[in-house]
């Protein structure tokens, strides 16, 4: 039976011989990297075997393989030994204006619209930060748990212990068809689920969506033709088919027009969709993710007002 581990048994430097070791898988190669003796590695070793009642490192030849106690290990302690680096160390003062800094944002396709004015008002105060932009992946969330992004603009009902929420805005519902489509002629819950629709397939949030949930409230089921796996491929789609889109205005407020659709109320109600700006639990105070968050912040007003007009029929 595998020995419980108490912070209290822990010897940190431990941990950082444990790493080196993991990625070496030498001895005498971590010895010196770590500028002591092949030793003292040895026999930190065998505490950390003790430690973790687990071989960790065997013998295979003239090499040393990872037990599969080890592997996880692997991967997970880099990034436990980066946090405890940042959590120990002073904050380190941000100069916009000097600053050659890399910042990362993962966000739905559909906020294209915001990102001119972060881009200007990013370039206004530092003009050698660099903003990279990745689309919303399943392990998103996790990414700026982690620190690997700096800033998430999702749903706010993900939940996630690891990541903090500030609320950008709310917006309504609404049903999107081609212009002249025959479910808009007598616009009613029937001809609502008459007709066939269009689903986008996100994977931040999991489990049945808003408007599945609200309508199998009232016996009524829609039917799914089409799935797509990104917002910006809507608008095309469903101006040359007689799909339906049941979304949140702010979804399609930069391509309704352009691609003359129309919409109308959903036939019954849904709770507007909230949009919120994550930051981690553990790296969201640092000055500089701080100060991206600002600059996101300011770049992310008057998205209400342009989606609360996009939804006017």
């Amino acid at each position: 039976m595998m020995n419980s581990v108490h912070l209290r048994q822990i010897d940190l430097n431990l941990l950082v011989v444990l790493d080196v070791l993991l990625r070496e898988r030498s001895v005498t190669r971590t010895a010196a990297r770590l500028a002591v003796t092949p030793s003292a590695v040895s026999h930190a070793l065998r505490r950390l075997r003790a430690l973790f009642d687990d071989e960790l490192l065997v013998r295979d030849g003239r090499q040393m393989r990872r037990t599969a106690r080890a592997e996880g290990l692997a991967d997970s302690l880099p990034r436990l030994l980066a946090q405890v680096t940042r959590t120990l160390s002073p904050p380190t003062p941000f100069s916009p204006s000097t600053s050659t800094r890399t910042f990362r944002l993962a966000a739905p396709d559909f906020i294209a619209p915001l990102l001119p004015r972060l881009f200007r008002e990013v370039g206004r105060h530092a003009p050698s930060v660099r903003v990279e932009v990745a689309p919303i992946s399943p392990g998103a969330v996790q990414a700026l748990a982690d620190g690997r992004h700096d800033a998430l603009i999702a749903p706010s009902a993900v939940d996630h212990e690891g990541v903090r929420g500030t609320l950008l805005g709310t917006w309504p519902w609404a049903v999107y068809g081609r212009a002249g489509h025959p479910a808009f002629d007598d616009w009613s819950l029937e001809s609502w689920a008459a007709h066939p629709h269009l689903q986008i397939r996100t994977s931040v949030l999991r489990g049945q969506g808003p408007v599945d949930t609200a309508s199998a409230e009232m016996s009524i089921r829609r039917v799914v033709a089409a799935v797509v796996p990104h917002f910006s491929m809507a608008a095309p789609v469903l101006a040359q088919t007689d799909l339906l889109l049941t979304a949140p205005s702010v979804i399609m407020r930069a391509t309704e027009g352009a691609h003359g659709l129309r919409h109308r109320a959903p036939p019954f109600h849904l709770p507007r969709m909230g949009l919120s700006l994550f930051r981690s639990a553990t790296m969201g105070d640092e000055p500089g993710v701080r100060w991206f968050h600002e600059r996101i912040g300011v770049a992310a007003r008057g998205l209400g007002e342009a989606a609360t007009a996009a939804t006017r029929p």
